[in-house]
């Protein structure tokens, strides 16, 4: 596989405008990737910040075969935007200072590898793809991550900072801290939350795991068999129009409330809830040990 020539550099703002004029990027998610850094970037090995301009990460190409359409990504203190670009060759790296990033292709997909031993304060790329990603696998630790959406199943975890999905057609996420928000899952989603907030909509399945955090939650449930365990914290589950479910709930020391008719029997320490939605063809169990669920229909 070749590497795509190095263009003229241009500044990374004029960089993203174009992007935003050509209909890549959102102007909120230029807003963003062009929000000032900190004053005095500080970087924690001897490396040189470089200048503002793009910096093009030129990609090796991988030790055999072609590269799948996947992304294996580590994002630690730096902002990752990625994005389709159907008018490239090849994928390209651009970012805000020299020398700290790198793209490299790998038999299993795409990887941005950070210099070892440096963080700079500030430091903000975009990896252009001319391609759909097919699968990805990512943590982020700190920093931000916003990607596409998939044609296949994402891999999320995230302890610290900010990760955005487009959708994809599976979702396996896991926040430990800071923040999760995914659009449409059309296949099934399986999300522990322990601290932090994941946001998912427009799923059709939910397998989930609350350990203090937040899980909001919104699809349509109209067969199979759905799970929801929430030790501490909250959990909002919204409803779709057509949704079609039997709800039971075991509770200790929690609570559960739902703007459809539920049944509640038992005391304050042990309760169990049920429900019927429509004729209840989905199942939706959940255990709730001194945590929150609340159900809502729209």
């Amino acid at each position: 596989m070749t590497t795509p020539e190095r263009p003229e550099k241009e500044p990374f703002e004029l960089h993203v405008q174009r992007l935003v004029t050509e209909g890549k990027l959102t102007p909120e998610e230029a807003a963003e990737l062009l929000a000032p850094a900190h004053p005095e970037p500080r970087s924690v090995s001897a490396a040189q910040p470089g200048t503002q301009g793009v910096q093009l990460a030129k990609a090796a190409p991988a030790p055999s075969g072609d590269t799948p359409p996947d992304l294996r990504l580590d994002v630690a203190g730096y902002a990752l935007q990625v994005l389709h670009d159907a008018s490239l060759t090849e994928p390209r790296l651009t970012a805000t200072h020299d020398g700290i990033l790198s793209l490299r292709a790998t038999p299993d997909g795409w990887t941005v590898d950070q210099r070892s031993g440096t963080r700079l304060l500030g430091l903000k790329a975009v990896l252009s793809l001319p391609f759909a990603p097919r699968h990805a696998r990512a943590e982020v630790s700190g920093g931000s991550l916003s990607l596409p959406t998939l044609s296949g199943t994402a891999r999320l975890e995230v302890s610290g900072g900010n990760a955005t999905l487009g959708g994809a057609t599976e979702l396996r996420a896991e926040v430990s801290g800071g923040n999760l928000t995914s659009g449409a899952v059309t296949g099934s989603a399986t999300l522990e939350v322990n601290g932090g907030n994941l946001s998912v909509t427009g799923t059709t399945a939910l397998h989930g795991e609350v350990n203090g955090g937040n899980l909001r939650w919104g699809g349509l449930l109209t067969d199979g068999h759905h799970r929801l365990e929430v030790n501490g914290g909250q959990a909002t589950l919204t409803l779709d129009p057509g949704s079609d479910l039997t709800f039971d709930a075991d509770v200790t020391l929690g609570n559960v409330t739902s703007s459809f008719p539920v049944q509640k029997t038992g005391g304050m320490m042990h309760a169990h809830y049920h429900g019927t939605l429509g004729n209840g063809r989905a199942v939706l169990s959940c255990q709730v040990n001194a945590g929150q669920v609340r159900l809502v229909t729209t």
